[in-house]
């Protein structure tokens, strides 16, 4: 790379400054004698030789000659979970004078092993280079601080600071007849008025996550997990995101940089770890993730080992142990170990999209799982004056009840396991609002509505008597039998009769809707999560099922106008 430079640097620039073209008004010999053309003349107005006055400027050659380059100066390793090995290259760019290497040394490099192209003194040519490798083990402190220097004579230190830390592997599978619990939680500071208005603020930008199973680990394997534990306990750990595993389908060979593999809807990242296992916890590799395709992994170095058809993949999140291992011995060389881990490194997500918006909020337009009953019920803050004497005084501040439902999603698959943690991002704990339809028939349309009119009968169930067109009560999604919906805010209501109301939108559906068109109609109350903590009961890998269940409660949270059907 450095001596690619030079025909730049040295293209004539340097005679410039010593022989320009003009000088005093007249040419100089450089400009007449130019080869290809032949001899001629120029004449140069006396003006503009005169204007020929400056300073003399730096050019490429003085940003890399007659000086010494380290290259790099910061070695980041990251996550150390294998031997990485790095080149130091140091540069003599001094274009006519030899240089000393008096000393080299390394100051923190326990667990790191330093080859050097020689010892010194170590004479340097002019424009000569050397490299230093660098090779940097899992044995040695967890943190990786220290500094290799080179001392050249006459001149101060050079330092390469070298930073990272070491992980080992937690290579055991978890026992799948128990699932794996993965919890999510988000931090959410409110305040409240008595009128039940909400002022929110989410203290954390991504969610601590955690891991929680239950591993059958016998024979050797029982003993590495005790050895390890015992050695590592405290320290950070490579953790295999166990749902997202899966199996490569072909052979791998040794040294290869790319993995055949199926990466969508899993948490592989740019940057991040993977972890190939074999048979046993003995037979594992962990590697750095240089890009992402759509049937592919491109590694930052080439794999150590070869790994054959129906090895493990798995992406790695760092995390630690959050609590002591339960261990309940079965035999003499079985053992049923729960474990939990605490993820120690931010862990974002792809935000919602193709999501319907209503008033400048996310519509939660997916029908809740109900194979088990949903409770629902009703929340007013009300404050009561009790003196033990007579009848409690009690006041409704706020007029108004905060609904709470629950929703429950029964996932199958990666691309529906993706959308709901979408959805969970996207309410990010109790800081984030979004419409919740009931999803059951709360009116029932008696009449066909135009396209252009703004009113519509419905079935009389007391809408105009107790709604009142207070929050929670005032929104409807219209769900058609074709797969369109509309969602509008209700402006006035009236009893026509016993059996029919008169509601009033605030605009026209746009189409003509006639009640056998109608699938559904069900109120919307503007919501958030009533926890921050979220819990993922995954009952197999992410082609499989899983379930999450959350308290979505209402809101008086003043919503945007604008209306988006």
């Amino acid at each position: 790379m450095w001596h690619g430079l030079w025909p730049l640097t040295f293209s004539g620039q340097g005679d410039y400054f010593r022989s320009p073209p003009f000088w005093g008004g007249r040419p100089s010999g450089a400009l007449a004698g130019e080869p290809t053309f032949g001899v001629r003349t120029v004449d140069v107005p006396q003006h503009i030789g005169d204007e020929r006055r400056g300073a003399l400027q730096p050019l490429f050659g003085d940003d890399f000659f007659d000086r010494i380059h380290v290259e790099p100066r910061v070695l980041n390793l990251g996550n150390v979970s294998s031997v990485q090995r790095r080149a130091v290259r140091v540069w003599n760019a001094f274009r006519s004078r030899a240089l000393t290497l008096t000393e080299v040394t390394l100051s923190g490099g326990e667990g790191i092993v330093l080859t050097a192209p020689g010892v010194p003194p170590l004479p340097f040519a002019p424009l000569s280079e050397r490299t230093w490798q660098v090779a940097v083990g899992t044995d040695g402190p967890p943190v990786i601080g220290a500094t290799l220097a080179f001392w050249f004579d006459g001149f101060p230190e050079l330092p390469v600071v070298i930073t990272g830390q070491r992980i080992v592997a937690f290579a055991f599978v978890p026992d799948w007849s128990r699932g794996v619990l993965e919890r999510l939680a988000w931090r959410t500071d409110i305040l409240t008025s008595p009128l039940q208005v909400e002022q929110r603020r989410g203290l954390r930008s991504t969610p601590r996550r955690s891991f929680e199973a239950t591993l059958i680990v016998d024979g050797r394997e029982r003993v590495l997990l005790d050895l390890a534990v015992f050695g590592w306990g405290g320290r950070t750990w490579a953790l295999p995101v166990w749902p997202d595993g899966q199996w490569l389908g072909t052979e791998h060979a040794l040294g290869i940089r790319v993995l055949a593999c199926d990466p969508t809807y899993r948490d592989f990242r740019a940057g991040g770890l993977v972890l190939l296992r074999g048979p046993s916890a003995f037979d594992t590799e962990v590697a750095e993730i240089e890009s992402i395709g759509a049937d592919r992994i491109v590694l930052r170095h080439p794999t150590t080992r070869a790994w054959p058809r129906g090895t493990r993949l798995y992406p790695v999140r760092t995390a630690r142990l959050a609590e002591a291992l339960r261990v309940t011995r079965l035999t003499d060389q079985a053992a049923s170990i729960a474990v939990r881990f605490d993820v120690v490194e931010p862990c974002d997500w792809p935000a919602l999209i193709d999501t319907p918006v209503y008033r400048g909020h996310p519509v939660l337009a997916d029908r809740p799982d109900e194979s088990e009953s949903l409770s629902s019920g009703w929340q007013r803050a009300l404050l009561s004056l009790d003196n033990e004497f007579g009848a409690p005084f009690v006041l409704d501040p706020a007029d108004w009840a905060a609904v709470t439902q629950p929703h429950r999603w029964r996932m199958h698959g990666r691309a529906e396991r993706a959308r709901v943690r979408s959805w969970l991002y996207a309410l990010r704990g109790r800081q984030r609002a979004v419409w919740r339809p009931t999803h059951a028939d709360d009116l029932v349309l008696v009449a066909t509505v135009a396209g252009t009119a703004t009113a519509a009968d419905v079935a009389n169930v007391g809408l105009a008597r107790f709604g009142g067109l207070r929050p929670g009560r005032r929104d409807l999604r219209i769900e058609l039998r074709d797969g369109r919906a509309f969602h509008r805010r209700i402006t006035a209501a009236v009893s026509l009769d016993e059996a029919v109301d008169r509601i009033t939108f605030n605009a026209a559906l746009g189409a003509e809707v006639r009640p056998r068109d109608v699938k559904r109609i069900s109120f919307m109350a503007l919501s958030r999560a009533d926890s921050d903590e979220t819990e993922i009961e995954h009952h197999t890998d992410s082609d499989g099922a899983a379930d999450v269940a959350i308290m979505l409660r209402a809101v008086r949270d003043a919503d945007a106008v604008k209306t988006s059907g």
